[in-house]
């Protein structure tokens, strides 16, 4: 699994998190078993719910994204 999180610029309290799962069946998995505890953990942290979408990649670059100011 792959995790890329991003933070606004504009506003700090707005952040994205994109996890990648080699196969389906992992990232259900982890929802089923695991996703609720660290939720809980990060819940005096959020100002609301997580939202939680299923993507699958339709294309990728393969470039090595580092921490910094994207454009």
């Amino acid at each position: 699994m792959d995790e890329i999180v991003l933070v606004s610029d504009a506003d700090s309290d707005r952040v994205l998190a994109l996890s990648f799962w080699s196969k389906r069946e992992d990232a259900e998995r982890y929802q089923r078993e695991q996703y609720n505890s660290v939720r809980e953990t990060l819940q005096p942290l959020l100002q609301a719910d997580p939202v939680v979408r299923t993507f699958e990649v339709h294309t990728s670059t393969g470039h090595k994204i580092t921490a910094g100011k994207a454009a």
